[in-house]
């Protein structure tokens, strides 16, 4: 059992460790992008709210996100372990998640920082494109420089004050993301079971 929150910029890693967590140890991997994607669409509540947001350019309310990721948490299975990908983004939703975890009697084992240089990220983004466009998949919508470079900046402001939050709670651990796939794998894996 473990009860984690992967952080890092766009390109990290972060979900292809999350499916490996989920597939090794059936932890629930918990995206507040999925969730938001998903409560639009069937026009729940948190989605009017979510999709009246995102229609007027402005950023989903932390209530709603919360919201959300209290939802999604709200059945025993997340009891057996979760992993949140792309929650918390700010101190205000860290805090937030502290109250909601705190009440549900859930506390974080770990926050884990995938550490990357930004020019690997643009390699990495650069490969996923390019091997997109040799299988004729479609190309996300952010693998591009210019929505890389946004994305990138407007992580490391919101990490900037997340990664001392979590340091003082001593829950932040740095793992370097550069490493293989399976490298990290069994970092991660030795921080979840040490």
């Amino acid at each position: 059992m473990a009860r984690l929150v992967f952080i890092g910029p766009p390109g990290a890693g972060k979900g292809t460790q999350a499916e490996k967590l989920v597939s090794e140890r059936g932890l629930r991997h918990v995206s507040t992008g999925d969730l938001l994607r998903h409560a639009i669409k069937t026009g729940t509540a948190l989605g009017l709210q979510a999709k009246a947001a995102v229609d007027a350019g402005e950023l989903v309310p932390d209530d709603v996100v919360i919201g959300l990721v209290e939802e999604s948490l709200s059945d025993g299975a997340a009891a057996a372990g979760f992993i949140l990908d792309g929650f918390p983004r700010t101190v205000a939703q860290a805090e937030a998640l502290e109250t909601l975890l705190s009440r549900k009697g859930l506390p974080l084992d770990h926050v884990i920082l995938f550490d990357i240089p930004v020019d690997r990220l643009e390699q990495r983004i650069a490969k996923r494109a390019e091997q997109s466009r040799s299988t004729a998949s479609p190309i996300r919508s952010d693998d591009n420089p210019d929505v890389l470079k946004r994305r990138v900046e407007e992580f490391l402001t919101a990490t900037a004050a997340l990664s001392p939050f979590y340091q003082k709670r001593r829950l932040l651990r740095r793992i370097d993301a550069t490493n293989g796939i399976d490298d990290v794998t069994r970092t991660v894996l030795h921080l979840i079971t040490t």
